[in-house]
């Protein structure tokens, strides 16, 4: 009985230690969210936008569009439209980030998302595109992570590879696939 008791003590003991982050492991590695897919109404763990990225989706063309049609001035630009990932694109360290559209600018199983980094002291837009899914890889191209994206339609399911190039994420495989 005392053998059982100590292997279950044992067990449970590894299972605590190998459960808990690494020393110097920091809590948004943990909870890092690598999948964004337009099946979801807000990504998982969201963040406030700063400021320097809201300016910057005031000034992509889908949003301004929807502004024009709803008579609003690009400053007040509603935070409301967009739900943001804080994620670690860059081997530095800095706090990238992962916008995805709600709202007025959703589409039709493809959804607007911007991948921001952290470029210096300020933010850069370094991808924006529609698409179904939006997966961040652990491969890596001049120091960024690598970026999968999905699109589908009834027949055909498109799979798009987007490494960093050094300026922004472009694509540099895509296959396309029927669905049987």
């Amino acid at each position: 009985m005392l053998k059982a008791y100590m292997s279950v003590l044992f067990a449970a003991t590894l299972f605590v230690i190998t459960t808990q982050p690494a020393p110097g492991q920091s809590e948004l590695r943990q909870k890092e969210e690598t999948h964004f897919s337009a099946e979801d109404e807000n990504v998982n763990h969201p963040v406030a936008i700063p400021a320097e990225v809201m300016a910057l989706l005031a000034k992509d063309q889908r949003v301004r569009d929807v502004l024009d049609d709803q008579n609003i001035a690009p400053a007040n630009l509603p935070t409301s439209w967009f739900s943001a990932a804080q994620v670690r694109l860059g081997s530095k360290g800095e706090n990238d980030f992962i916008v995805a559209s709600k709202g007025p600018l959703l589409g039709a199983n493809i959804d607007p998302f911007w991948v921001f980094i952290r470029d210096g002291h300020n933010y850069k837009l370094a991808l924006s595109i529609s698409t179904h899914d939006l997966i961040v890889k652990r491969t890596r191209a001049h120091r960024y992570r690598d970026l999968e994206l999905d699109a589908m339609t009834a027949s055909t399911i498109t799979t798009a590879q987007f490494r960093f190039d050094g300026n922004a994420y472009k694509e540099f495989t895509e296959k396309t696939t029927d669905i049987k």
